[in-house]
């Protein structure tokens, strides 16, 4: 499951890129694809993968995905604003991360969140 990528819903948006008209994708989507992501988790667990998309630019927004449940990533307005090199970046990144929540790899941290909630 692809979770989530451009919405022309606006419901609970506060970048002032929200009262745009059209599709609205990146930066914007960050919280509320979290949320989705968490919800489908919720509902499908580790049964289905879940690719988290919508708003990552560094490995804070990739890992936060990830901890809501997805099983991989997909980077596109990062890219494109950031270039190749965002990859690499969050891939470093990434790995920092688990190191200091404990983690030896990703798949640990899939779904962390939920499972810290139950």
């Amino acid at each position: 499951v692809v979770a989530t990528n451009t919405t022309v819903s606006r419901e609970g948006l506060t970048s002032p890129l929200s009262r745009k008209t059209g599709g609205l994708s990146g930066k914007p989507l960050l919280r509320s694809s979290n949320n989705v992501i968490k919800t489908l988790y919720q509902e499908i667990g580790a049964h289905i993968p879940i690719i988290g998309v919508g708003g990552i630019f560094t490995a804070e927004d990739a890992y936060a995905k990830i901890k809501a449940g997805a099983s991989a990533v997909q980077v596109y307005t990062g890219l494109v604003y950031q270039g190749p090199g965002i990859v690499k970046e969050i891939k470093k990144g990434l790995v920092r991360l688990l190191r200091q929540d404990g983690l030896t790899n990703l798949s640990a941290a899939i779904g962390l969140d939920e499972k810290i909630a139950v």
